[in-house]
């Protein structure tokens, strides 16, 4: 675990720092210093990604670059964006730097593919779901996106606003569970949390989340999976396995 990973965080804070609680959680360490060396950063004055993308705001573009150059420079050998609607700005972003960077789109749909789904379900931000961020990845595998209807789509946006304005589990872990049992899940055969807000608010290995008719993916394990396979000497990969493993299981 020699390597120093850079997490371009903030986006939202609160998802940002789940993603590196995550990343520690899920590093097979017995010491301190066998977890990874990372460079954190959060940036508040990165302009609202949801909104530039919905015509209302101002391009993030430039901040986002500035972020990345500082993580660059603060030592990381790797950067990861532990975001899926700011990767509608990854190649400008991975053009501004000389670090190799993590493409969370493409790490979800390689575990997806390699646990067979082919019909799967996007709790994403509208943005998300409107640039087709996630239908090339898929769809080069053979793997259908299917979308909730417009209703329960603003109800997602809404439990991804409320995670980032207020910070509380509840309601929104009630909500995310009724969004995920709702009709629009019938024909799936699995769902991906592709926001990085909703696993916030989710409880891992609940009943709840066993109680579903499919298996649930969380792209923020996904991808703090894939850093700590990137980071191993040796290491030639690892599984993602649906929320509701035992976290034992995980490894």
């Amino acid at each position: 675990m020699g390597r120093t990973v850079g997490i371009l965080a903030g986006l939202g804070p609160l998802a940002g720092a789940h993603f590196y609680r995550r990343l520690v959680e899920l590093t097979p360490a017995h010491l301190d210093a066998e977890h990874l060396s990372v460079v954190l950063l959060t940036d508040n004055t990165i302009p609202s990604r949801l909104d530039h993308l919905e015509g209302r705001g101002m391009s993030p573009v430039p901040a986002l670059v500035a972020a990345a150059q500082r993580i660059e420079q603060a030592g990381a050998d790797l950067l990861v964006i532990p975001s899926t609607t700011t990767h509608a700005y990854l190649e400008e972003i991975m053009a501004s730097i000389g670090i190799p960077v993590l493409n969370l789109l493409s790490l979800a749909a390689d575990a997806l593919d390699g646990n067979g789904c082919r019909r799967v379900g996007i709790v994403a931000t509208t943005p998300t779901r409107d640039y087709h961020l996630y239908e090339g990845v898929l769809n080069d595998r053979g793997i259908q996106t299917v979308y909730p209807d417009q209703d329960t789509q603003d109800e997602i946006m809404n439990i991804i606003h409320g995670v980032k304005s207020t910070h509380r589990r509840e309601p929104w872990e009630t909500r995310l569970m009724t969004v995920l049992q709702s009709p629009w899940t019938r024909p799936v055969d699995a769902v991906l949390l592709a926001c990085t807000e909703t696993p916030v608010v989710f409880s891992y290995g609940t009943s709840a989340a066993t109680t579903l008719h499919y298996p649930l993916y969380d792209a923020t394990d996904i991808l703090a999976q894939a850093v700590i396979n990137q980071c191993a000497e040796g290491n030639d990969g690892g599984e993602s396995r649906p929320i509701g493993m035992k976290e034992d299981e995980l490894r």
